[in-house]
Order: structure tokens, then sequence, then C-alpha cells
């Protein structure tokens, strides 16, 4: 889970850099400034755990695709899937995601402070076999992360943080304090 948590943690990660970037004033948005496309794919590492209790190995494998405009509004998309094999009983679980992450500012709220909105849809996660079901969780609901969240940073003139405002609609089982480690141990100690 360490992994995950890592990954999910540079998810959260994006949204925060791209909130508090250093961006010129208001500008026009035009062609990209910036247009990287990368491609990943790791082999299967060392021994870890998922959830702090199987050990097993994490593979990754993915694709990003940057773009931002000389004003500092972004456009990234990515695709992503880490497959975790357990050592004791040879079974994969596969967690993935495919989303795009928007974000725009500095926007002037007109009372000498200003916001930057970053806006993530897609399905952020979703835990499944792989080239199978989609596992559920107790209440028999998939173990998915999908549709839109919006946070909007606001600043002070001088550039001091003042407050994060967040939404979010459709289902984020992390977000929402579902378990997805019960159901996914289950499975992946299941002979």
């Amino acid at each position: 889970m360490h992994k995950l948590r890592r990954l999910l943690f540079a998810v959260a990660a994006v949204f925060a850099l791209s909130a508090i970037a250093v961006v010129p004033a208001l500008g026009v948005t035009g062609p990209p400034v910036v247009n990287d496309l990368i491609h990943f794919a790791d082999p299967p590492g060392p021994l870890d755990t998922w959830c702090g209790s199987v050990v097993g190995r994490y593979s990754d494998a993915g694709v990003e695709h940057y773009m931002q405009d000389a004003s500092g509004n972004f456009i990234d998309t990515v695709r992503f899937t880490s497959i975790f094999t357990a050592e004791a009983t040879g079974k994969s679980l596969e967690a993935d995601g495919t989303a795009t992450t928007r974000s725009s500012g500095p926007i002037d709220n007109g009372d000498g402070t200003v916001s930057f909105v970053t806006q993530f849809t897609g399905l952020a996660l979703q835990f499944k076999v792989p080239n199978g079901p989609i596992l559920k969780d107790a209440s028999g609901k998939p173990l998915l992360g999908a549709g839109e969240v919006t946070t909007t940073d606001v600043f002070d003139a001088s550039g001091n943080y003042i407050t994060t405002i967040e939404s979010w609609h459709g289902p984020h089982p992390v977000r929402d304090g579902v378990d997805i480690c019960g159901p996914s141990i289950a499975y992946l100690l299941d002979p």
C-alpha cells in the first residue's frame, strides 16, 4: 500500500503545486509553451506490501500529456496502471485511472484576492482483477473513484495563502472513507 499511497500523494501534489505555482500576470490563453508527452513502464520492483499486510511486487506503466500556456494555465492528461502481485498466491490486483487535470488562474476575485482553480475529471482510481472485474466494497459497490473534484485556492494580493475550497461529484472511495484494503486483501490471499 506504500506505493499506492505515494501514487495518491502524487496526484494530490499535482493539485497543490498547480494551485501555488508562480504564474505571470493575467495573460491571453494561447498555444502551449510546454507540450510534453511522457511514457513510463517500470518492471516489477523490490518486495513491498499491499495495505501493509500482503507481501508482493508492484509494476507500473502509463502515459502523460502535459500542456501549459504562457499564462501558467495547464491541461494534464494521465493514464496509469499499477499492478501488485502477491508473492504467496501469485494473484494480481490492478489499480488504474485515466484523468484530466485543468488549472487556471490567477483569477481576480475583486476583493484584493486571487484564486487558482484546479479541476480533476475522469476515472481517478479503480481496483480490479487484471482483465477481470472491478472489486467491490463490503456493501457491494465497485471500488472506483470517478467524476469531478474542483479545488479553488485563494491568495491575498501579496501571494499569501488564505484558504482552499473543495467540492466533488461522483464516487471517491478513499475520500469517502470506504475500506479498500479488506476486499483487496481477501482477493489477493484467497488461493
